[in-house]
């Protein structure tokens, strides 16, 4: 039974090895022809950046949330929606370039760094 389990484990493993040369081998195929790679986004102090111009205002923080609309979209032309999230509101998970979350306590005024997202 034991030489059984490792043949099985040896299989694997082959099967493994060539996926991993196919996957290399097939991605210089589609360079070489001149085929567009998609490209990741770039890392940028730690977050990777999907839009361009700011992306985060942690100078925000403690201001009112109208003043900081105001800021968020005279620094970056790309926002086109500033939304407020009251404490117990849940932000959504998506990203969407353009959109800024401000969380805001109930006298308007920013609890959290605004990012992008």
């Amino acid at each position: 039974m034991e030489g059984k389990s490792m043949l099985k484990l040896s299989h694997v493993l082959a099967f493994l090895l060539l996926a991993s040369l196919f996957q290399s081998l097939m991605a210089r195929d589609l360079i070489s022809d001149g085929i567009e790679v998609l490209q990741l986004p770039v890392e940028n102090d730690g977050e990777f950046i999907f839009c361009p111009g700011k992306q985060s205002w942690p100078e925000l923080v403690g201001k009112s949330a109208g003043y900081a609309k105001q800021v968020i979209e005279k620094e970056n032309s790309i926002v086109h929606e500033v939304r407020l999230l009251f404490p117990g509101m849940v932000k959504p998970l998506n990203y969407v370039c353009g959109r800024v979350f401000l969380v805001v306590n109930f006298k308007l005024v920013v609890e959290v760094t605004p990012r992008m997202g």
